[in-house]
Order: structure tokens, then C-alpha cells, then sequence
């Protein structure tokens, strides 16, 4: 069972990408916000498809570490319950390590998305 680690996400950042008035920026800059905003919105769009992923691979964490469970509290009746009670418990270590990197990309794609979202609003959205 999964006990230290931690499920919370950083929320993703929503984007409301207003098309730029034309009298506020010039051509050129419309052309800059117009892009930034579409690659924003790809990267949100990465952002999610890697937070369903994460979701995905957290189960099957928590199903490795449920028969880690198992299996330990029948490792002292013979060498295959002890051989078997090693073998769920390194794939469950494999998990874990699998589900911490991408738990740290995840944090990382949405922290550099946040402040390309804030760089977006400051430069392009205009009241």
C-alpha cells in the first residue's frame, strides 16, 4: 500500500486564451500570442494525457503493493511463499520508482506551463 506518496497535483493551468486585440499589440505580437497560445494549449493538453498516466500507474502501484502484502505474510511457511514474497516486492519497488518519475515530470511539465501561462496573460491579454 502506497503511504508516503503523495497524490496531490498541481492544478493544471486554465487557459483562457483570448484572441489579442488587434489596437493593443501590433501585427507581430498577435502573431507571437496567437502561437504561444496554441503551443500552451498543446502542452495542457500533454499535461493531462501525463496526469492520466500517473492516475493509471498509481493503481497498479497500489495492486503490486496490496500482493507485496500478501505474499510477505507467507514468507516464512516455505522458500517458494519467501522466494515469491521477493519477487512482488521488487516489482512493487519497480512501480514505485516508475510512478515517482513520473509524478516528477508531471510536476515539472505543469510547473513550467503555469509560467508560460503567466508570461501569456502578461503579454498577450489585454484589457
Amino acid at each position: 500500500m502506497i503511504k508516503t506518496l503523495s497524490s496531490s497535483l498541481a492544478a493544471l493551468a486554465t487557459l483562457g486564451i483570448a484572441i489579442p486585440s488587434a489596437s493593443a499589440l501590433t501585427n507581430a505580437e498577435v502573431k507571437q500570442c496567437n502561437a504561444l497560445g496554441k503551443s500552451l494549449q498543446a502542452r495542457q493538453a500533454d499535461a493531462k494525457t501525463k496526469a492520466e498516466t500517473r492516475e493509471s500507474l498509481l493503481e497498479k502501484v497500489e495492486v503490486a503493493g496490496d500482493a507485496w502484502e500478501e505474499a510477505e505474510g507467507l514468507r516464512n511457511f516455505s522458500d517458494d511463499y519467501a522466494t515469491k514474497a521477493d519477487l512482488t516486492k521488487a516489482e512493487y519497488e519497480t512501480l514505485k520508482g516508475e510512478l515517482l518519475r513520473e509524478e516528477r515530470s508531471l510536476q515539472a511539465l505543469v510547473s513550467r506551463l503555469n509560467e508560460d501561462v503567466a508570461v501569456y496573460n502578461g503579454k498577450c491579454v489585454k484589457n
